[in-house]
């Protein structure tokens, strides 16, 4: 049986579905991961895209990290709740 894992927001019009393993699982203690999560790290999981299924409207919001990269964070726009 393949793992299923599901996120959704507070008011639940968003959701992600993960079907299979991720490729990786990071915790995170950079300011931005604080101020995102409101503690004093962040927990994610990477999944392929092919692996994820996306329902509902997300608002995005883009910044740079130390590294140089973009890190895209999806929210809903009702509720606030970060998603993906």
């Amino acid at each position: 049986m393949t793992a299923k894992r599901v996120a959704t927001c507070a008011c639940g019009q968003l959701r992600a579905e993960c079907e299979g393993e991720p490729e990786g699982v990071w915790l995170c203690h950079c300011v931005q991961c604080q101020k995102r999560t409101g503690s004093t790290y962040g927990a994610n999981a990477y999944f392929a895209r092919e692996q994820v299924k996306v329902g509902g409207t997300a608002k995005r919001f883009e910044r740079s990290s130390d590294s140089g990269r973009n890190v895209r964070i999806f929210f809903c726009p009702e509720c606030g709740s970060t998603v993906y």
